[in-house]
């Protein structure tokens, strides 16, 4: 087994819509499987329970084996402004990597600063690091664009 590899990622991204609008696509999963995910992969909840305390159950990855499962625990909710969540991601059973992960929602002058801090440990190598960063920028990225085109 190889050491476990760490590190802290941090994204700020500006989007041209309101806090509400940005919190609410966040806020509902089912949106949240649309703009979160690749272009060409796909997400599935098989629970969702935003809400402190509550449990998020998913898998994720191509769409004919969704072959990634990653279970959710929100730690602290504040409406429109923070999401700080544990995340263990696994796939056929073994843990790839786990997270603190906090969504910060900031109004500025032209609509939504959003900063995304990911403290992640990958059990598998640098790969599952880039991976979390990249998924986290495209996340960002596809986000902007679905309030966009809302």
């Amino acid at each position: 087994m190889s050491a476990p590899t760490h590190d802290t990622i941090r994204l700020t991204h500006h989007i041209d819509a309101s806090v509400a609008d940005v919190w609410e696509a966040y806020a509902d999963s089912a949106a949240r499987a649309r703009w979160s995910v690749p272009a060409g992969e796909e997400m599935v909840y098989d629970q969702s329970e935003f809400r402190e305390g509550g449990h998020d159950r998913y898998r994720c990855g191509p769409p004919e084996t969704l072959d990634f499962h990653a279970e959710t625990e929100y730690t602290r909710i504040v409406p429109n402004e923070l999401v700080v969540y544990t995340e263990t991601v696994k796939n056929e059973g073994l843990p790839l990597a786990t997270g603190l992960v906090t969504w910060e929602f900031e109004p500025d002058d032209e609509g939504t600063l959003v900063t995304v801090t990911s403290q992640a440990v990958s059990f598998v190598g640098s790969g599952m690091i880039d991976g979390t960063r990249n998924g986290h920028t495209k996340a960002l990225e596809q986000l902007s664009r679905h309030l966009a085109d809302a």
